[in-house]
């Protein structure tokens, strides 16, 4: 979960600092769409990023923040077997003259291991809200099952 809010962190610092030097009252979305293969002695990891992001300012001077997106990762590891991972998020920041107001973020992750004799599934996800630097959790969730 540390590993989420960190993401989500990074992914709040990216669109203030895009939306700032846009400067319009509503500038174009921000899309990221992107694919990769990496190969190493363990096995291969693919991993698809698709996001948009959207900022609007308001007339009384607050900056909306709006991200989407999914993460998908699948390893096929090279002594057999693999690991799968789908991952939603929803980003809606709300921002006043430079200055975080309140923050909400949606992650949800689907996680598949699958060997040659064991298979297990898992969901996993949080649902958090930030005012005045303070969170607030509203959802955490982990569950695993073996069929």
């Amino acid at each position: 979960m540390r590993k989420a809010i960190m993401f989500g962190t990074m992914l709040v610092a990216v669109v203030l600092a895009g939306s700032v030097s846009a400067g319009s009252a509503k500038a174009a979305a921000v899309v990221v769409n992107d694919a990769g293969c990496v190969t190493n002695f363990f096995g291969t990891t693919c991993t698809v990023i698709k996001t948009t992001t959207n900022a609007t300012t308001t007339p009384s001077g607050n900056v909306s923040y709006v991200t989407n997106g999914t993460v998908e990762r699948r390893t096929e590891f090279s002594f057999g077997g693999s690991y799968t991972s789908n991952t939603t998020i929803h980003v809606h920041t709300l921002a006043k003259q430079g200055e975080i107001r309140t923050s909400s973020e949606h992650y949800e992750e689907l996680t598949d291991y699958v060997s040659a004799t064991w298979f297990t599934s898992c969901v996993s996800g949080f649902d958090i809200h930030w005012t005045n630097g303070e969170a607030q959790f509203i959802r955490s969730e982990l569950s695993c099952e073996t069929p």
